[in-house]
């Protein structure tokens, strides 16, 4: 189901008056990011909702605040906190907030001694798992997109050295051509690699077989490493779909006390974004 900018505009904002709940009691009772943030904790994991309502592309970058993997430490932390809602937890990375506001150092900064009743506690539990909803079924365009981009953008990258690295071979044994080799290493989309490669011809280092083979031990590092972080990347996006179901899953009555309250729209979107979600893991 593909939200119209409205229809996503009315879910963001939905999640704001869930955001402005949450803000509330942790600001009362001193419930903090840590590690040196004293915003309410709540104020994480709505970055990326901020980031997802602006207009910074490099919020959707690899390493931005959308990428699979920050999404999905963030849905692991929401589900914690649905269960343990008065917990600490650790902020997956530094990402900034795209607005960034000074923080007021006044008195909600001390800890209180109070601490929430089992009413509020069990508020703060509900209003988590609400957010989560729908953080999970929102946020899983971007999540889906930062994992096909990237993780195909190392897949050709992978399959650009591996021949790049075979012409080398070939050149040991006496074989290959030039300019065969340079044409691939211009066709690269790794910027740095290709700047490496191009450097090593210029410098007349594919005239000595030493200095190949030092050249393809080098490619066949590099190709591991890419092949590392594709599985970083296929697992965060695994992760994500694993948290998505099980905050589905433990949203299943809320669903329908939504809808009963004309809440249609949410309910449906939730219910489809799962639908895809478990299509995909049935692959």
């Amino acid at each position: 189901m593909k939200l119209s900018p409205a229809q996503e505009a009315s879910i963001a904002a939905l999640m704001t008056r869930l955001y402005d709940d949450i803000h509330a009691i942790e600001s009362e009772f001193a419930l903090h990011i840590g590690g040196g943030d004293f915003r309410p904790r709540i104020e994480y994991f709505h970055d990326a909702i901020r980031a997802f309502t602006s207009d910074d592309a490099g919020q959707r970058e690899a390493g931005g605040r959308l990428c699979v993997e920050t999404l999905a430490y963030d849905l692991a932390c929401l589900r914690y906190l649905h269960a343990m809602p008065l917990s600490p937890f650790t902020p997956h990375a530094a990402n900034l907030s795209p607005h960034v506001e000074m923080v007021k150092l006044d008195q909600l900064l001390v800890a209180k001694a109070t601490r929430p009743d089992r009413a509020t506690k069990e508020r703060l539990g509900e209003l988590y798992q609400n957010y989560a909803m729908l953080f999970a079924a929102l946020l899983k365009p971007f999540a889906d997109a930062d994992y096909h981009e990237r993780t195909d953008s190392l897949n050709h990258d992978v399959r650009d050295v591996n021949a790049i690295a075979g012409q080398l071979e070939a050149m040991l044994g006496g074989k290959g051509g030039l300019d065969a080799l340079a044409g691939n290493i211009n066709h690269l989309e790794d910027a740095q690699l290709r700047h490496e490669l191009l450097s090593f011809l210029q410098a007349q280092g594919h005239k000595k077989k030493e200095n190949i083979r030092k050249l393809l031990q080098y490619l066949k590092d590099k190709t591991s490493a890419k092949d590392k972080e594709i599985q970083a990347i296929e697992e965060a996006h695994m992760n994500y779909a694993l948290a998505q179901l099980g905050v589905y899953e433990s949203s299943k009555d809320l669903l329908k006390k939504m809808a009963g309250q004309g809440m249609n729209l949410v309910g449906q979107f939730v219910e489809s974004a799962m639908a895809q979600t478990r299509r995909e893991m049935g692959r």
